[in-house]
């Protein structure tokens, strides 16, 4: 029973997933990697071009000096 619990290559990849995400808390992503470039299209946080911004988000973005 416990022979097919313990897979060797389940548990072997859950480990080099694990050791890997360690890894990038010290290193960084893996060079392979594609740089991020903010929400995807269609995105919910994705700004709209035609609709203008509120008086609050205004001020955010004089504030923050963004943009």
């Amino acid at each position: 029973m416990w022979h097919r619990l313990l897979r060797p290559r389940r548990v072997g990849r859950a480990i080099y997933r694990a050791l890997s995400a360690f890894g990038m808390l010290h290193t960084g992503p893996h060079p392979e990697a594609e740089p991020l470039a903010g929400p995807a299209p269609g995105h919910p946080e994705r700004l709209c071009a035609d609709v203008p911004l509120t008086p609050l988000e205004r001020r955010l973005v004089r504030e923050l000096g963004v943009g």
